[in-house]
């Protein structure tokens, strides 16, 4: 008993340790870029201003597409090897066993593929050619990870749909403009 509650105690840490790292700020790490708000992004509305449009550079800058790939490749490698598949398991259902340490490992998971998400678009927007197409999906992706995780705890599985299709669309854009993306599933948690 002793042992489990040290590694709940653990592991919780872990997770507040990354999610104060996680936190975005108002800068982007590649710099350069920047954010209108008069426009919307293609794809999307004039009815929803919460949606801003950005910035597309003119030519690539810093290993924009390699920087992307990567990313990309980590973050979503970590969601299928540590949410999809457990998912598909039958691992999160009630009563199924290891469900305590595939959520922890999920909520973990979760995290790092925010983080992984956010350095691939701040990459795509280096990207002339990956800017227009997979910036949208790849905030889909960002806004949906979290909110699949938690609706995964009350046995609601459409969050992982969400992610799962989110994923698909971003890979998709990203091979149309010659970054192919292979799924690094022994992406590191920790």
């Amino acid at each position: 008993m002793k042992k489990r509650l040290l590694i709940l105690v653990l592991s919780l840490s872990l997770v507040m340790f990354l999610a104060v790292g996680c936190k975005s700020s108002g800068t982007s790490a590649a710099g350069g870029s920047t954010t209108a708000t008069s426009a919307p992004a293609s794809g999307t509305s004039a009815a929803n201003p919460t949606v801003a449009a950005t910035a597309c550079p003119t030519e690539a800058s810093g290993f924009a597409k390699t920087k992307f790939i990567a990313h990309a490749a980590l973050g979503f490698g970590a969601f299928h090897r540590y949410i999809y598949k457990p998912y598909r398991a039958g691992t999160f259902r009630s009563g199924a066993h290891g469900r305590l340490v595939a959520f922890i490992k999920a909520g973990l998971a979760a995290l790092f593929i925010k983080r992984e998400i956010r350095l691939a678009g701040a990459a795509a927007q280096n990207s002339p050619a990956l800017c227009k197409l997979i910036l949208s999906p790849l905030r889909t992706v960002s806004e949906t990870v979290q909110a699949g995780v938690d609706k995964l705890k009350g046995g609601d599985a459409s969050g992982i749909s969400a992610i799962q299709n989110g994923i698909s669309q971003a890979e998709s854009g990203a091979a149309s403009q010659g970054a192919s993306i292979a799924e690094n599933l022994n992406a590191p948690l920790g």
